[in-house]
This record gives C-alpha cells, structure tokens and sequence, in this order.
C-alpha cells in the first residue's frame, strides 16, 4: 500500500533529546530498550497516539510483530485509521525505514507525531472555548436553525460511520491475502512433500 503522506524531516541533536524526553514520560506496554527496534512494529507508536487521544485508536488493531509483513500491516493501519484522521500521513518509504530499523527514523516520526498531537489536542480545546464564549445572540440564532442542523449532524456522522467501515473492510481485506498466501505456501508444501514420496516409492 503506498500513499502520498509526507516526509518526516530530519532531527538536530536537541530535537533527538526531546523526542526521548518525551517518549519516557508516557506509560507503554513494554520496557524500551533499543527505541528503534522496540518501535518497529508500530504497536508502541498506537499507544502513544491512544494515551494522548483514546479516541481515534482502537489498540486491538495492532499486535506484537516480528515478520515484515505484519509490521507493515501495522503501519499501514495506523497510516490510514489514525494519523489521517489527525491531518497527516507518513511516506511509506518513513515506513520502510522504520521497518529496517533505519537509525533515526522512527525519532523523525515520533517528532511529527508529537507536533501533531499537540495541534489536534489545541484545535479541539479552541474549538470547545469557541463554542462556550458565543455570545448569547449567536446561541439563539443556532437554537432558531437547529431543526436545520441536525440532519447536517446526522449526514457527518453517517460519513464517519461509512468511512470507518470502508478502513476496517481494507484491514480485513488484507488480512484475507494474508491468510491465502499462508494457504498457498502451505499447499505447495503439501504438493512438493507428495512428490518426494512418490519418488521415493513410498504411496
């Protein structure tokens, strides 16, 4: 899966500290010991997102990974299901690197994660302040048109609700290939095991 997100850009050495500064200060699930290769399933990364914004992750979606694919599986979940619901997305040659273990990458992602936290976090804060300080005539005319905006509501909401349906068919879908491509690596194994016997003499 490719996308057009954009490229994490590079870290100075006080940038880098505070990175990891800030990674010690939330609770994840597991010790860190070597940040790049503890984050390379993307599983800390979902829980870090999900200590600052519940909300928008769901942590079953992510599992401990060692195979490439799966880690992969996992970034691309968090590509499409929570980073583009903050406003961005990575390249997936970020996720590649971060994948391979690529010093300093997945420090370049936390720092844009990080910064993207904090405008979602800030948005939604401003937008709650906004909302308590209309003055009282502005409130009014919002109660006068509400027959009007609530099938506005009701639309946005069935939107979210078909998109986030339309992200977790793409999830099971790749799960689907995945299962096949087990079913026919396991098949050919079959098939070349009966042949061995069957060379051997042996019905």
């Amino acid at each position: 899966m490719t996308n057009r997100g954009m490229d994490a850009p590079p870290l100075n050495e006080d940038e880098l500290n505070e990175v990891y500064n800030w990674v010690d200060t939330i609770p994840l699930s597991r010790p860190k010991r070597h940040i790049g290769r503890d984050f390379a399933d993307g599983v800390l990364m979902a829980e870090i997102v999900q200590h600052y914004i519940p909300r928008i992750v769901d942590i079953h979606n992510y599992s401990l990974a060692h195979s490439v694919q799966q880690k992969q599986y996992n970034w691309n979940t968090l590509n499409t299901k929570v980073f583009r619901k903050m406003g961005f997305q990575i390249t997936q040659k970020d996720i590649d690197a971060v994948i391979s273990v690529v010093p300093e990458a997945v420090e370049r992602i936390l720092k844009v994660v990080q910064v993207k936290i904090s405008m979602f976090l800030d948005n939604n804060e401003q937008n709650q302040i906004h909302q308590q300080e209309q003055p009282i005539e502005i409130q009014q005319n919002q109660n006068k048109v509400n027959n009007k905006q609530v099938p506005n509501n009701k639309s946005n909401e069935k939107d979210l609700i078909i998109q986030d349906q339309k992200e977790t068919i793409e999830i099971l879908e790749l799960k689907i290939q995945k299962l096949e491509q087990l079913v026919k690596l396991k098949d050919s194994k079959i098939q070349q095991l009966m042949q061995k016997l069957q060379q051997a003499g042996i019905k």
